[in-house]
């Protein structure tokens, strides 16, 4: 196969030929080396020259400026002491676990939790108790029966 020419190149570089010419292009560009750099220059040329204009010459100083402010402001972040707050919250804790202990209100707490632990395992016994026997089996029958009738209807329907 020949070359290809500039315009055919300029217009794959802009995506403007169809997916056969495309893949017929790759294909060439990976193994002619002249039309790969033709290729390059084109890019280079059309493609990278309107970059430059859409950066700011201040756009690398401006953005190393940040970082280091960035930096600084994390560091004077990170000094701040965690600790004693931490332990404030501790002790607080442990003051009111005492007082609660001392009145006796930590004795009916736990006295209260556990009664409401066995109530909730007696649960599904006393339901078992008021549901009648064989409640699933009609359950079952009913949702069946029901199916049956939708069934029906679809069928006069159609």
């Amino acid at each position: 196969m020949g070359h290809y020419s500039e315009e055919e190149l300029i217009l794959y570089s802009e995506a403007c030929v169809d997916e056969k010419q495309e893949k017929d292009i790759e294909e060439h560009l990976l193994i002619c080396e002249e039309c790969r750099d033709r290729y390059i220059q084109i890019v280079e040329c059309y493609h990278m020259s309107d970059c430059e204009n859409q950066i700011s010459l201040e756009f690398t100083d401006n953005v190393m400026k940040r970082i280091k402010t960035d930096t600084i402001r994390n560091k004077a972040k990170k000094k701040k002491r965690v600790a004693p707050e931490v332990f404030f919250y501790y002790v607080v804790a442990a003051c009111i676990t005492l007082l609660f202990s001392y009145n006796g209100s930590l004795d009916s707490l736990i006295s209260a939790f556990s009664e409401i632990t066995t109530s909730i395992a007696k649960t599904p016994v006393s339901i078992e108790q008021k549901v009648s026997d064989g409640w699933t089996d009609r359950l079952v029958d009913d949702t069946s029966t029901l199916i049956s009738k939708f069934k029906l209807k679809i069928i006069e329907k159609e």
